[in-house]
């Protein structure tokens, strides 16, 4: 068990960043001591035989691949279920948690659905036997999550239908997008804001539904994360997105760069 379910069985806060590019940052993020990797595929170039590689590399150090698929819950409409072919892709190679920015419950149930078809035993594994097959149909769902990421205005509106889910074990909150879908946009101390994230939080929990969030991009600094990061565990938050590894990097090396010249100078 990698430490983000084990943090995740004992209600602990477990931390980590997203990745918008190859599988050489994975050791580095393990090294420092993050719980799981995030790959983003919705915004970045990072292509499937990239992801298969991240989740490899993973493995190979104890973290979590939670990869985020390409989706647009703006614009593709609350019908649209193509993203559940790249639901049941990212499951059949083996990703254990498969997380998209949909935009209605009708999608979210549709990709859930997928998580438990048996094709999520990933890549390699194949039964020969009707003996086997009925044994991979059997694998722990817990061992393939589907997380809903709300963010759109639509899913925002139907996060109840979402939450009710049977059988649904983590939501995400994407806290940019969805603080300007609430009208509030990167206010996120916004009083509207932390009261939609309670809300949520609450009827979630009440289903036993571990609630994720990030930060947000405006929390720049360590005190400023260190801040954000306690106050969505105040929240109820479980799992943070603290920040991209790219941004972070630049973020602190910004800072670092800005001490150094100043005593050259």
């Amino acid at each position: 068990m990698t430490k983000l379910f084990q943090k995740m069985a004992n209600d602990e806060m477990a931390l980590g960043v997203w990745l918008k590019s190859g599988p050489s940052w994975v050791s580095t993020i393990a090294r420092a001591g993050f719980d799981f990797v995030r790959p983003d595929m919705m915004f970045s170039a990072i292509d499937w035989r990239e992801l298969d590689h991240i989740n490899m590399a993973a493995k190979s150090v104890g973290l979590t691949c939670w990869v985020r698929l390409a989706a647009n819950p703006w614009m593709a409409g609350t019908g649209q279920l193509q993203v559940t072919v790249d639901v049941a892709r990212a499951f059949s190679l083996g990703i254990p948690i498969v997380g998209v920015s949909v935009s209605s419950a009708a999608q979210a149930r549709a990709c859930f659905e997928v998580s438990k078809d048996w094709h999520r035993s990933g890549a390699g594994e194949y039964p020969n036997s009707a003996a086997s097959f009925a044994a991979m149909n059997k694998k722990p769902l817990s061992q393939s999550v589907f997380v809903p990421h709300i963010e759109a205005g639509t899913s925002f509106e139907e996060v109840d239908e979402i939450i009710n889910i049977d059988g649904l074990q983590v939501i995400m909150l994407a806290m940019t997008d969805l603080s300007e879908a609430l009208g509030y946009p990167f206010e996120y101390d916004h009083p509207e804001v932390w009261r939609a994230v309670d809300r949520i939080v609450n009827k979630a929990h009440a289903r036993g539904i571990i609630v994720a969030a990030n930060i947000g991009y405006a929390f720049t600094t360590p005190d400023q994360i260190i801040e954000r990061v306690h106050k969505l565990h105040q929240h109820g938050i479980r799992i943070c997105l603290m920040q991209g590894a790219d941004v972070m990097f630049e973020n602190h090396a910004k800072a670092l760069l800005s001490e150094v010249r100043g005593v050259l100078s």
